[in-house]
């Protein structure tokens, strides 16, 4: 029988198993370049109407969305991938930043789907234990967790709106997820899943460019700019089935992007001066 195509769903019916339709590198960038027009146009009209807004101090947090581009050793496992997310600073009256974060990674762009290759039968077919084919779904799953610090360099009157340059340092994971259409192929699922789910992780290091928005009439904060990480992972299970032992070796894995967030801010004074300001 012949192999069957979808984006982001596998059907294992014959030797050409394990293809998927691959996702379009111009309408990715297409997305990419719009949203970043857009959001540049908010950023332009938002500061010809600005006061004057003297620096402050206090708390932000935002929630985040950002689009990915794995590199070095990544690339080989994946293709792109997104990301939502927060990130909790604190933000000093002289424009440093200290903070943390936290971002959850996802997307059906696998490119690593040879580990089943040792349960495929003569006829390059996975059937279940009622004897049907099977269906497969091949997913990336994975979280990063940093903490970082910046500086906002400001433009104009508005002394909290600028340029931001931040770096930091945390954690990432990442895996292969694998869903089957039904729970009945119990060689690849429940805790079986795990010797073929490829996770890995190791430390990171991120770093950010982009433009921030904090409005004195309390109408839109945002965040927008360009993203990397760079990461030094290692397999985190202790035994693989498709390999019969421990996937060995040093990685290095790499993701370049984008990423754009919603602010709201909470600004620290005295007592008798203390402002709440949200979008």
């Amino acid at each position: 029988m012949e192999s069957t195509q979808t984006y982001g769903i596998l059907y294992l019916y014959g030797p050409n198993h394990f293809l998927c339709a691959p996702v379009k590198p111009t309408r990715i960038m297409r997305i990419i370049a719009i949203s970043i027009l857009l959001c540049s146009a908010l950023s332009i009209q938002a500061q010809r109407f600005t006061t004057p807004f003297e620096a402050k101090r206090g708390f932000f947090t935002s929630v985040e969305y950002g689009y990915h581009i794995p590199g070095m050793d990544m690339k080989e496992r994946f293709g792109g991938n997104s990301t939502i997310g927060f990130d909790a600073d604190f933000k000093y009256e002289n424009n440093w930043t200290l903070g943390i974060g936290y971002h959850w990674m996802f997307g059906r762009n696998v490119n690593d789907r040879d580990m089943f290759d040792n349960l495929i039968g003569s006829e390059g077919q996975i059937i279940d234990q009622d004897g049907m084919f099977s269906v497969i779904r091949f997913n990336q799953r994975g979280h990063m967790l940093d903490a970082h610090g910046g500086k906002i360099f400001p433009i104009g009157k508005n002394k909290n709106s600028g340029f931001v340059l931040t770096a930091g340092v945390g954690m990432i994971w990442h895996r292969i997820d694998i869903q089957a259409s039904t729970a009945k192929v119990p060689q690849i699922t429940g805790d079986y899943e795990k010797g073929y789910d490829r996770l890995t992780g190791g430390l990171a290091f991120n770093e950010f460019v982009g433009y921030q928005f904090l409005d004195p009439k309390k109408q839109v904060n945002f965040r927008i700019g360009f993203c990397a990480t760079q990461a030094f992972t290692k397999s985190m299970r202790s035994y693989d089935f498709d390999i019969m032992g421990y996937r060995d070796g040093k990685r290095q894995d790499m993701l370049t992007g984008f990423k754009a967030g919603l602010i709201i801010p909470i600004y620290t004074k005295d007592p008798d001066e203390e402002q709440y300001f949200t979008d």
